[in-house]
């Protein structure tokens, strides 16, 4: 077996051996620390085969090669000399430079060696393969741990972004909201003593943070070994679950809000009546809908024939409903099933309280996995604020007549 096999059958075992052990590791299996220090033993000698087939000469002196029959040229049948490493390496280096020195034919190309050929390889990540074949490639940089990873399309609404953020400095706690004055001041004679004010009325909004946390391993190999930033791409997976995280608990909360119901029917009629008489008109309106709701909504038209959905520059989301932001998230976001037609309509600053306490993403090498742990963590907690500040809308389906 050639040190070039041995590195392939070595690099193959490792795999496996990998594969092994991180199933050992995860199961929590007696023999994990044991599979953990074969792979590190294979790592050890892989290197040192690597280190062997680099020192090995990248070209043959023609001369040695013998004619086409590979017959060995009359010079070679004399007695051979003692083996000198630094002799050996020395005329290593003599033949490659007078291969390399020897005068070209006009117009000819002087042959490139393996070497010069695989780095052309390297370097133009693959658009050269000229000399190269896919079975000399894979045994350098091994098709399983080359990683190439492409975010799948998804978008993320954020929705923490449309509620008011307190930053808060304790677990838990009241935060005071001033509802709205009610009655008029008296009417008071000139120089007569001023009347005593009404008191204001608080509502205190209870708050309490909890605590959310989780962490992906992300081995030192695939970190090293992959073709763009791995852990740029996995810190964003982490920012994209700590979003899904606030996501679902003010989903939740607004799902909690006063139900009312609008029918498929009378839809256009339904919604305009509930936001036009359900608020203050000092309420700062806006809708948060599935999707499944949003295309109810987008195959409506008015009486002009006009869409009902419009698109306005002005607005953050980019479409209006009667004139109002409108925000789309999944058919699940409120705790439905796919094709729910369910919405939010309210002021989302006033409606919902967000205490937040920490947000923090935080990354450390563990050395007894060679690798890296990337953890995501946050401490917040989700109130309903103001409960006149916001209305939850099913819309049911009306069996047709007849």
């Amino acid at each position: 077996m050639t040190i070039q096999e041995e590195l392939a059958q070595k690099q193959t075992e490792l795999r496996s051996k990998i594969v092994e052990a991180r199933k050992a590791v995860a199961d929590k299996s007696d023999n994990a620390d044991s599979l953990m220090t074969e792979v590190r033993d294979y790592e050890s000698d892989i290197k040192k085969l690597k280190e062997l087939v680099d020192a090995m000469p990248d070209t043959l002196d023609e001369e040695d090669k013998g004619d086409d029959k590979g017959n060995r040229k009359p010079d070679d049948s004399q007695p051979t000399p003692p083996a000198n490493p630094a002799d050996d390496q020395q005329r290593s280096h003599e033949k490659e430079k007078e291969v390399r020195d020897v005068p070209q034919p006009v117009g000819a190309t002087p042959k490139k060696e393996y070497r010069d050929l695989m780095n052309e390889f390297l370097h133009s990540k693959g658009e050269k393969r000229a000399g190269i074949t896919s079975t000399d490639v894979g045994a350098i940089i091994p098709e399983d741990i080359i990683y190439n990873p492409e975010a799948a399309i998804d978008t993320v609404t954020d929705l923490g972004n449309l509620v008011t953020k307190t930053p808060v400095k304790t677990a838990s706690g009241k935060y005071p909201i001033l509802k709205k004055a009610s009655g008029a001041m008296p009417t008071v004679a000139e120089l007569e003593k001023n009347p005593e004010m009404a008191t204001p009325d608080f509502n205190n909004v209870a708050w309490e943070v909890a605590t959310y946390r989780e962490a992906i391993p992300v081995s030192q190999e695939s970190i090293e070994d992959a073709q763009v930033d791995l852990v740029a791409i996995v810190s964003q997976w982490v920012q994209q679950r700590k979003t899904a995280t606030t996501n679902a608990k003010i989903a939740a909360a607004l799902s909690a809000f006063k139900a009312k119901s609008a029918k498929s029917a009378t839809l256009v009629d339904d919604l305009k009546t509930i936001k036009n008489t359900a608020f203050d008109p000092a309420y700062n309106l806006s809708w948060v809908v599935t999707a499944s709701a949003y295309n109810a909504l987008d195959l409506l038209k008015d009486t002009t024939g006009r869409p009902l959905l419009q698109e306005e520059i002005g607005s953050a989301t980019g479409t209006t409903l009667f004139g109002k932001p409108l925000t789309v998230v999944e058919d699940t976001a409120f705790g439905g099933i796919e094709g729910v037609k369910q919405l939010f309509i309210g002021d989302l600053k006033r409606a919902i309280l967000f205490a937040n306490r920490a947000d923090a993403a935080v990354r450390w090498v563990d050395d007894n996995v060679h690798g890296q742990f990337l953890q995501g963590v946050l401490r917040f907690g989700i109130s309903a604020a103001d409960s006149d500040a916001g209305v939850f809308v099913t819309i049911t389906d009306t069996p047709s007549a007849g």
